[in-house]
């Protein structure tokens, strides 16, 4: 249930959240993140395993690092990512 939790958690928050482009060239853009993102939190929620809930994490860590729009509010996602 609590993993439930946690996937629609995330992809509400995603669903809520407006990214845009990052223009200094360097690294993947806030929407490249977001669609990383979204793909990790669908597999995560498909399967629920170590490798899927690692993935995650990396790519919540990747959109909060990046400073992208609403990353403050994945770090309570984060916190509840038990792998």
């Amino acid at each position: 249930m609590k993993k439930l939790f946690l996937s629609l958690a995330v992809v509400a928050v995603i669903g809520f959240t407006s990214c845009s482009s990052d223009d200094d060239g360097g690294g993947k853009s806030c929407e490249q993140l977001t669609t990383e993102l979204s793909a990790a939190t669908e597999a995560f929620g498909e399967d629920p395993s170590e490798a899927n809930c690692n993935a995650l994490r990396s790519a919540i860590e990747a959109y909060i690092n990046k400073d992208c729009e609403d990353a403050e509010s994945f770090e309570a996602v984060l916190e509840l990512l038990e792998c």
